[in-house]
């Protein structure tokens, strides 16, 4: 058949516009029925969320797993080889590890996080009282407000306008509803994390088994030379979604803890609170300081009505980012994903369109692995082209007439950060 293809070009156009044919009525197709396409994918996605749960935390604990099957139950298999007991051993410290860390923060910040919520709660009408009297103050110094109360409540009526309610019961009601709704939607996966974790210790116990069979299953489609490519641009992906993502957790604790020190140690209303907020944030490149430090900065406006409080929390802030961006991040996070400032927030504000909350959070080691893609294809186009792909090289005015293009040497073959 692929012969007939090849030689028959009547047969290669009718192929061609049957194929082109097909692809548009699924298109056509699929845009009528969109909204059951959706809930079907949907349901699929709701059913296998322990999946996706356990890949997940297998691919977190993967990390932790290896340090310890690495380095520390290494002496197992020094005289006898012991594989499957190394393996237990490694596993269980590592899940042991992490039980520990939750357990650890469930007793020291949990408690913490629970009264200031619960002093938020309490004292929630005479913050937004205070807020009114404040912005009362205010107006009534604005020349041509005569009435101050009318421009409050018209500024209440325009923000409050699709909820209806302007009273402060009505807006206790809206926060106290979004927390109902919030536990019912994190209460109504915990099924599934439950068994997502008990999935994620047997995708790391046959991590080896089911590495061989996919590797079995790709040289079975693939040449040689593609199947090497394939397995490059796996490991290539793998090891830049573990670098980033794990690191970026563990940084964003470090993150959390020192500021909700700090703010302790200075006498701050809702220290854990705040600490929480803004390590939790942290873990988004770029914009998460700003995503934590806004709201954090307004309950201690609130709490306190002292601006040079905040004024000191934003110093405090500023100075803790700064030594966390230049000395502790880059440790942590090991080499570059290789994207410039400009290319962290394009990915960043790209993917949170496409992908939500995942999306900040997957954003540039995505798009790295993109760029790596393109880096690869673009060497090679260069290569064919007898062309230097050192990007060094393309400083110069004319790089057709540089001394390496005339004398066909390629000086560097970088593969867009391949490893």
């Amino acid at each position: 058949m692929f012969k007939k293809f090849k030689e028959n070009k009547y047969f290669r156009y009718g192929a061609i516009a049957f194929i082109v044919g097909a692809l548009l009525i699924g298109l056509i197709f699929a845009i009528i029925k969109f909204s059951d396409i959706t809930n079907v994918v949907s349901g699929i996605v709701d059913a296998m969320s322990a999946f996706v749960y356990g890949f997940i935390f297998a691919f977190l604990i993967n990390p932790l797993y290896k340090k310890y099957h690495k380095h520390v139950f290494k002496f197992i298999e020094k005289k006898k080889e012991r594989p499957k007991l190394r393996k237990a051993f490694s596993l269980a410290l590592a899940y042991i590890t992490i039980a520990i860390i939750i357990a650890l923060f469930v007793w020291l910040v949990v408690p913490n996080i629970v009264d200031n919520v619960r002093t938020l709660a309490d004292k929630f009408p005479a913050y937004i009282q205070s807020i009114k009297n404040s912005l009362l103050e205010l107006l009534s110094k604005i020349p041509g407000v005569n009435d101050p109360n009318v421009v409050l409540q018209q500024i209440t009526d325009y923000f409050s306008s699709d909820s209806g309610s302007t009273d402060i019961a009505g807006i206790l009601s809206s926060v106290a509803s979004t927390i109902i709704h919030v536990v019912i939607t994190i209460g109504s996966h915990a099924f599934s994390i439950v068994v997502g974790i008990i999935l994620s210790i047997y995708f790391l116990v046959y991590k080896e088994s089911i590495i061989r069979r996919t590797k079995r299953l790709l040289c079975a489609i693939f040449k040689q030379k593609n199947y090497q490519r394939v397995m490059d641009f796996a490991n290539y992906t793998n090891n830049t979604f573990a670098r980033y993502i794990v690191g970026a957790i563990l940084d964003s604790i470090l993150v959390g803890i020192v500021i909700g020190l700090v703010l302790w140690i200075c006498g701050f209303p809702f220290a854990a609170l705040i600490g929480v907020i803004c390590g939790l944030t942290n873990i988004i490149p770029f914009f998460g300081p700003f995503i934590g430090s806004i709201p954090s900065a307004i309950l201690i406006l609130i709490a306190t009505g002292d601006i040079w409080k905040v004024i000191l929390f934003a110093l405090i802030i500023l100075i803790i980012q700064q030594i966390d961006g230049n000395l502790i991040a880059p440790h942590i996070h090991g080499a570059s994903t290789g994207l410039t400032p400009i290319g962290v927030i394009a990915a960043t504000t790209l993917c949170s369109h496409l992908f939500g909350f995942a999306g900040m959070v997957i954003g540039v080691p995505l798009c790295a692995v993109v760029c790596y893609i393109f880096s690869r294809i673009i060497n090679k186009r260069l290569r064919n082209k007898n062309m230097p792909t050192d990007e060094n090289h393309y400083a110069s005015q004319d790089v057709f007439k540089s001394d390496s293009v005339a004398s066909g040497e390629n000086p560097t073959d970088n593969e867009g950060g391949e490893n």
